[in-house]
């Protein structure tokens, strides 16, 4: 006969045995069968044409006074869709995801994609606040836009979601939880594009913020389910918020931001030859950077245009920049925005760039007195500063 010592001890060891079933149960479904481990890449077509000006104008419109941040935008048949996340102050519950429409001439009233207690909702769990969407075009129609949302206080405790549209982001699906880890699925979050395999996986950039913050590449399948998880840069806090950019079938390089703490002072930078399964330790190359995020995407056949804080203490200024698709030689283009010297706490932040047609681009950013801004440049202007003495001052 069992004493209550050995149930006790018994219903322990079951406990514990069920419990490493279910983790190496998850693991083997997140772990892909085969798949292969290449890019899909595009290389844009570039022609040198446009004003030689930049464009420029706030989105958000005058008299909100609510906390706006994290913008972000996607190019769409007929201009650009930004999205951005607005609530009383950072971390507020009530939360609401938000986007506006550029027509090439004005932009829009934004319009709620979703909030925190819809995706509460959805995902029949208490969210408190959302932040940071990331939209991925998955075909013509069909958008998907990837969030942070937080359970309690603090950005630590996030989880992703995903919200899909079928008509370029006029109507949206209910939110899906993306399961980023097995453990509690607990403290990841977005921030930077999405990419594509060759076989239609989709890599989505992301980072763990509780106590360790450091970067992620999460490998989903066709459908959204995660089906791989990569870490970048090994061990230790080595920087988040990584913005992966293919270079060939193989290789990528992924622009991370530093830990606010870390020296030197600059942009770090990690490297792939295997598709994304292993990556090289981040390391500082030769651009300053106050512990601001980094946008990137491809810009030709042997060039990645580059967004960023180019100052080694505050975000005064976003700069774009040319590199080679080693990340081992930097040419700046020119500044696209700038603080204003008269106000107090005008740092422009979070830069976002893309390309919405062949040679314009288009980046969105925020200011924090409670704006969202949008600055328009076209490759005439990206090749004149390449080749201005001036821009590299």
């Amino acid at each position: 006969m069992l004493t209550n010592r050995s149930s006790e001890a018994l219903a322990g060891w079951a406990i514990a045995l069920f419990s490493a079933v279910l983790i190496v149960l998850l693991f083997h479904k997140m772990a892909p069968q085969n798949a292969p481990w290449t890019f899909a890449i595009n290389i844009p077509d570039t022609p040198v044409r446009g004003a030689l000006e930049p464009s420029g104008e706030v989105i958000t419109p005058t008299g909100d006074h609510n906390f706006v941040h994290a913008a972000s935008a996607v190019e769409t048949p007929d201009g650009v869709l930004a999205f951005w996340y607005r609530a009383l102050y950072e971390g507020a519950a009530n939360a609401e995801i938000v986007s506006a429409r550029f027509d090439g001439a004005r932009w829009s009233k934004p319009r709620v994609v979703t909030d925190s207690a819809r995706v509460s909702g959805d995902i029949a769990m208490t969210i408190k606040s959302l932040a940071n969407p990331v939209p991925f075009r998955r075909s013509d129609k069909e958008i998907w836009l990837f969030f942070a949302a937080s359970r309690l206080s603090g950005w630590a405790t996030c989880e992703i979601e995903l919200v899909r549209s079928l008509d370029n982001g006029e109507t949206w699906g209910p939110a899906e939880r993306i399961y980023a880890s097995p453990f509690l699925n607990l403290s990841h979050l977005t921030k930077s594009t999405p990419f594509l395999f060759t076989d239609g996986r989709i890599g989505l950039p992301v980072y763990q913020e509780m106590n360790r913050k450091f970067p992620v590449l999460l490998v989903l399948n066709q459908d959204g389910k995660v089906v791989d998880r990569r870490r970048i840069g090994g061990g230790g806090k080595v920087g988040y918020q990584p913005m992966i950019v293919p270079t060939g079938p193989s290789t990528a390089i992924v622009f991370v931001r530093r830990l606010r703490h870390a020296s030197p002072h600059k942009i770090l930078m990690s490297r792939t030859d295997d598709g994304g399964k292993s990556w090289t330790p981040p390391a500082p190359i030769d651009l300053p950077n106050p512990s601001g995020p980094i946008s990137a995407i491809r810009y030709d056949a042997s060039h990645i245009l580059m967004a960023f804080n180019d100052d080694p203490e505050t975000e005064r200024n976003i700069t774009l920049a040319l590199t080679d698709l080693e990340g081992k030689t930097f040419r700046r283009v020119g500044v696209v925005a700038r603080t204003d010297n008269m106000l107090k706490k005008s740092n422009v932040a979070y830069p976002f760039l893309i390309s919405s047609a062949s040679g314009q681009y288009d980046v969105v950013y925020s200011r924090p007195m409670g704006t969202i801004n949008h600055v328009r440049v076209s490759s005439a202007w990206i090749e004149h500063g390449a080749q201005s003495p001036a821009a590299q001052q």
